[in-house]
């Protein structure tokens, strides 16, 4: 995180780059196709679509508008309590919007598919949620949901851009608005949420939960909303940025490239996460400093995991029965919970040697923690080293992306396009 924290809302440090580097000029036109010779030899080659498809670029802004929005999240789900850091408000790049909300990145459909029925668009642009940062988080408000998958995908997508120092273009087959990602939060009914490489869109879905017996905060029969997942729409927003970056990694030629999808969306997934001082904060004093032992920071969608029948979240960072095994007959998530798992541990090796000196001079050299509360300022400064490298990490594993060969082949070789 930036040192921005001004009135309680926090601004990334991507975002933070993004507003203060906006283009003087911007352009979405595609680049011009490269005309055949005229009179040549023959045309061997042919520029694909995806190199001349429309790029989403900032547009020029006046001196008078805003470098941010500030609006409020769930920095997990729903079901994480208040004393938690469970919500959050964020500063999100500014841009005008129109009503759903509707900008140059995102579109968000306010149609439910299960029902048929059109719920009512969130305007950002009015005066309350203006001056309120936006709507109250509350699971029953659809234009809660909407502004919750926009803020989201939002910040992610402005962590990839800065880390990769470029503006990113989507890989879907839609021609149609080829410039910006659909987001739709009721499409379907289920505890489940995917990606729709053809038609450009994100799909969460949403069904009744099941009596769970006091196991998290929800009541039998009430709504899970996988698009309230902080962790869910990073992780598919993840898979449709991947997608436009590496457009032959959607093709499972073996199986490390699905399970290489699935492990770098829990890995930003992570990180992102990481980013919400609140919740860290929170996580850092109740487990005395050791963020392994905190179960909001390396759980993944823990609503959504108890809803679905595991007896806990969908995955985590880290395993504490025994190191992961590489076995490429595993499932591509669990696959890829071996590289998460070993990328998570290079995390806490780093925190643990960058924050030595604080826990010897706070303990008298000692470096054992006596019981009970740690002391604030000792707080304070853990929380902020596990945001500042968690964005670290998190621009370390985006920029790798960029050495990644265009296309792997079944036997694991590396092959041009």
């Amino acid at each position: 995180m930036s040192d921005d924290n001004v009135h309680g809302v926090s601004t990334a440090a991507p975002v933070a780059a993004v507003a203060q580097s906006r283009d003087e000029e911007a352009s979405s036109a595609p680049a011009p196709a490269c005309p055949a010779p005229a009179g040549g030899p023959e045309w061997r080659h042919e520029i694909d679509p995806g190199v001349t498809r429309t790029v989403a670029r900032t547009p020029p802004t006046g001196r008078e508008s805003p470098l941010y929005r500030p609006l409020r999240i769930f920095t997990s789900d729903p079901s994480a309590s208040g004393l938690e850091g469970a919500v959050a408000a964020v500063n999100v790049p500014y841009e005008k919007l129109e009503p759903g909300p509707s900008g140059r990145l995102f579109l968000v459909d306010h149609h439910d598919a299960d029902t048929g029925q059109d719920y009512v668009r969130a305007n950002l642009d009015d005066p309350y949620p203006l001056l309120g940062k936006g709507y109250d988080p509350a699971p029953s408000d659809v234009r809660f949901h909407q502004q919750m998958v926009y803020a989201v995908c939002c910040n992610v997508y402005a962590a990839f851009r800065v880390a990769l120092g470029r503006d990113i273009t989507w890989g879907f087959a839609r021609t149609e608005d080829a410039g910006r990602l659909w987001l739709r939060p009721h499409a379907f009914r289920g505890v489940n949420a995917h990606y729709d490489k053809e038609q450009g869109v994100l799909c969460f879905g949403y069904e009744q939960a099941p009596d769970l017996k006091g196991a998290i905060r929800v009541l039998p029969g009430e709504y899970i909303f996988t698009c309230l997942s902080h962790d869910i729409i990073t992780h598919e927003l993840t898979h449709a940025v991947l997608d436009g970056l590496r457009s032959s990694f959607s093709i499972p030629s073996n199986p490390d490239v699905a399970a290489f999808h699935e492990a770098i969306a829990d890995l930003i997934a992570i990180f992102q996460r990481l980013g919400y001082r609140e919740l860290v904060h929170a996580a850092v004093r109740k487990s005395r400093g050791l963020p392994e032992q905190a179960r909001q920071l390396v759980e993944l969608a823990r609503q959504a995991g108890y809803a679905s029948g595991f007896n806990g979240a969908l995955r985590e960072a880290i395993d504490e029965t025994s190191p992961r095994q590489y076995d490429e007959s595993l499932d591509p998530h669990t696959l890829g919970s071996v590289l998460v798992a070993a990328v998570f541990d290079a995390f806490l090796i780093v925190y643990r040697r960058k924050t030595a000196r604080y826990l010897r001079l706070a303990t008298g050299g000692s470096g054992m923690l006596p019981p009970g509360e740690l002391p604030a300022d000792l707080v304070d400064l853990l929380a902020d080293k596990i945001s500042a490298l968690a964005s670290q990490f998190q621009g370390l594993i985006i920029r790798a992306i960029d050495y990644c060969p265009p296309w792997t082949s079944a036997s694991g070789n590396s092959c041009a396009p």
